[in-house]
């Protein structure tokens, strides 16, 4: 059992091509009427190069999403050093459209936008409306990353089941052949 868990494992870590980055905002949300502490999660796909979930909780807006946001502008890789500024396109969730726009950041030649969206600096756009008030509140501070995890693509799990399976059914015949009585004198098991 031991050998299948860890032919899983090698087969899985050879096999991840896209990563999902998690990043975390933990500051005020704010515009000219008060402002409000906001706690937000946000998740980005490197592969399908967007954003594909969100969480935010603060007194005003509250909120769990997942779907798609692509970049607004394609900045997959920085082909040399520079300044970036981009954000997702806006999303809808509930009475809540949320814009998360990226201020000007440097990233060095080879460098995922994905992968750095922590070296922003304050927002300058990144913003949460309330459909039903028509009020905006605008996000005050840069993102701070949580964690990247690598998942595997849909054909290498595809492949793996099979690959399992086999080795399961494996085991079960050469543990039901030990089991089988044997014929007196021989060496062979009697056949039903």
């Amino acid at each position: 059992m031991k050998g299948l868990m860890l032919l899983a494992a090698l087969f899985l870590s050879m096999s991840a091509n896209a990563t999902l980055i998690s990043y975390s905002y933990d500051n005020t949300i704010a515009n000219p009427h008060g402002s409000h502490s906001a706690v937000g999660i946000f998740t980005v796909d490197d592969q399908m190069r967007g954003l594909v979930s969100a969480t935010f909780e603060s007194e005003p807006v509250s909120f769990e999403w997942e779907g798609f946001a692509p970049l607004l502008h394609d900045q997959p890789v920085s082909d040399e050093d520079g300044l970036f500024e981009n954000g997702f396109e806006p999303f809808v969730s509930g009475d809540f459209e949320f814009f998360l726009f990226l201020d000007l950041f440097f990233l060095e030649a080879g460098q995922d936008i994905f992968h750095n969206l922590d070296k922003t600096a304050p927002f300058e756009g990144a913003s949460v409306t309330v459909l039903s008030t028509g009020e905006t509140y605008f996000l005050t501070d840069g993102l701070t990353k949580l964690q990247t995890i690598g998942i595997p693509e849909p054909s290498t799990l595809a492949l793996l089941g099979p690959v399992l399976i086999g080795l399961v059914l494996s085991g079960l015949f050469s543990r039901l052949r030990r089991l089988s009585p044997r014929r007196p004198g021989s060496d062979r098991p009697l056949v039903f």
